[in-house]
């Protein structure tokens, strides 16, 4: 079998997938889980946040990658407000 390294918003939980989890992504200091909408973009949701697509990209480190590629439905950090 491979070895597969997974995206954390591609990784399932052990009940079988992300649908229901409250918690979609791990637990990180001073953040919360936002799950992104249909017609998102980074800099909406940093002025939502009050803070900084640089900030967004930092915090959500291997989860996005492209500031101009998010995807709806997935998970991503946001800063505690």
């Amino acid at each position: 079998m491979e070895n597969k390294e997974l995206n954390l918003n591609e990784m399932e939980n052990a009940s079988g997938g992300t649908g229901g989890s409250k918690y979609p992504l791990p637990h990180k200091d001073g953040c919360d889980v936002y799950r992104i909408e249909s017609g998102a973009t980074l800099s909406r949701i940093a002025g939502r946040w009050n803070t900084t697509v640089d900030y967004l990209m930092y915090i959500n480190e291997g989860i996005i990658t492209n500031r101009n590629d998010i995807t709806a439905g997935r998970y991503m950090y946001v800063p505690r407000r």
